[in-house]
């Protein structure tokens, strides 16, 4: 071993000796500034492969784009018994076994997508356009028939009877008191890292056990210190011990069904107004560690998973979902756009509907949007708000102070503060007009705003919405 190895390998060793609890170290820069693009492979192109994925990353990486987080694309589990599979699953007609959150292999991607050289070239690519990769960890259960079960013989957890432990989605408990199944997975975390992942999004994230993130993101941030994690999930002390952002589900999932009020699906109480649904966002946040990150979405996969009419841009204007995006990427997160969110796609959309399923085109994004004014608009919309979240300190590292005052009006208003200055943000979630005198906000009249539509605001401080009018106001 020559002397310039040995001094790499001294670093590298003296670099994983200081991180001893996983996320505790600072969040990667790039993080704070990103825009992050979940795809789903089987809804993003009609082939629903890496292949045909690959080539459209130059259109992702044009909207401003920075990570893009792959929802699960290993082998599926093909038992069909349908008393394995979720409610979901039996309910989508399509009368498949294979559900991309049921692995029957975590180490093996399913032949549908492709294989480990089509994964490689799409990090490889995403790499040239300098954008990271995350991918999906589903841990905390798998299929009936997944290799676990034949490697170890307690790779599931057990009942007092003896039979296997399921989920509410029918799915064999993974057993972490496993050291065999433990090691197996982080091994596995780290096969994917050497074809070019650079970070996981971790589903259900809470209810895997800390001690094995810890454990996990230990082992793993000795070969990438870099490494993120994102926990789907809420609790805010697993921030300090293993992930560097959770999700905002209170504000995400308020904002969206106060905007689409109507569709099926919905997660939070539908007959609450703005400003009894607002509250439980700002208490839940304030819990958030300082400098942790939360991601905001308005769509992610199990929003548009099951045909159902509940995608907001099939029921709204384009305006709707717009004056949400402004929101969603200036307030203090990590903003998600969600398989085609940035052309207004309005498709029907499930990940249930197989390759092979003939009816499958119809459920992917419909690209020609893009050539129409709602998907042009949106695109435009989306690349701005993404270079001002990137580039301006006020969005990605300001401080933020909600105004509260235009609750009642159906109007969501924040002021983000950084190196004295500051900025107004607001928008009108409702198609009706709405005024109000925002509260503790003086306006200077004479600078110019940074985004606005469908807004005035009077010499006395009034502003006045049209219908889903929102203001990015410098004060």
């Amino acid at each position: 071993m020559n002397k310039t190895m040995t001094r790499c390998m001294l670093a590298a060793v003296l670099a994983a000796s200081s991180i001893a609890h996983g996320a505790m170290r600072p969040t990667p820069e790039y993080l704070k500034r990103a825009t992050v693009y979940q795809l789903v492979l089987r809804n993003f192109t009609r082939d629903g492969n890496f292949k045909a994925a690959t080539e459209m990353l130059d259109h992702v990486r044009s909207v401003g784009v920075d990570v893009v987080y792959l929802c699960p694309f290993v082998e599926m589990d093909c038992d069909m018994d349908e008393s394995g599979w979720s409610r979901r699953q039996k309910a989508s007609g399509y009368h498949t076994p294979k559900n991309p959150y049921r692995i029957s292999n975590y180490d093996k991607i399913d032949p549908e997508y492709g294989h480990d050289e089509d994964f490689k070239a799409f990090n490889d690519r995403a790499h040239a356009l300098g954008m990271k990769v995350y991918m999906d960890l589903v841990y905390l259960h798998c299929g009936p028939n997944n290799v676990l079960k034949y490697l170890f013989h307690d790779a599931f957890q057990k009942n007092g009877d003896g039979t296997v432990r399921t989920t509410v989605w029918h799915f064999p408990y993974v057993n972490f008191k496993s050291k065999g199944v433990r090691k197996y997975l982080i091994d596995s975390m780290l096969h994917w890292m050497s074809l070019g992942c650079d970070g996981f999004r971790c589903d259900v994230g809470d209810e895997v056990p800390i001690d094995f993130w810890v454990e996990a993101v230990t082992t793993c941030q000795k070969v990438n210190p870099d490494l993120v994690m994102i926990n789907e999930g809420r609790k805010p002390e697993w921030l300090e011990k293993a992930f560097d952002a959770c999700y905002a589900w209170p504000w995400s999932y308020s904002i969206r069904n106060f905007l689409t009020p109507s569709l099926p699906g919905q997660v939070n109480a539908k007959s609450k107004t703005l400003a009894e649904k607002m509250p439980g966002v700002r208490e839940y946040e304030a819990k958030i560690p300082e400098g942790a990150l939360m991601f905001v979405f308005m769509d992610n996969h199990d929003t548009a998973a099951d045909d159902w009419e509940n995608r907001f841009d099939r029921v709204h204007p384009v305006e709707a979902g717009n004056a949400a995006f402004v929101l969603t990427f200036l307030r203090r997160g990590l903003p998600l756009v969600f398989n085609g969110n940035e052309i207004a796609d309005n498709s029907l959309s499930t990940f249930f509907a197989p390759v092979e399923d003939v009816g499958r085109a119809r459920k992917t994004v419909d690209w020609a949007r893009a050539l129409q004014p709602a998907g042009q608009k949106r695109l435009a919309l989306i690349r701005r708000l993404a270079r001002l979240h990137h580039d301006d300190p006020l969005f990605y590292a300001g401080t933020q102070e909600w105004v509260t005052n235009g609750e009642k009006n159906n109007v969501v208003a924040f002021v983000r503060r950084h190196g004295g200055r500051a900025v107004f943000v607001a928008a009108n979630l409702r198609p009706a007009d709405a005024a109000f005198v925002p509260q503790g906000v003086k306006f200077d009249h004479v600078k110019k705003p940074i985004l606005a539509e469908n807004v005035t605001v009077e010499n006395d401080g009034t502003c006045r919405f049209d219908g889903y009018g929102f203001m990015v106001q410098e004060l």
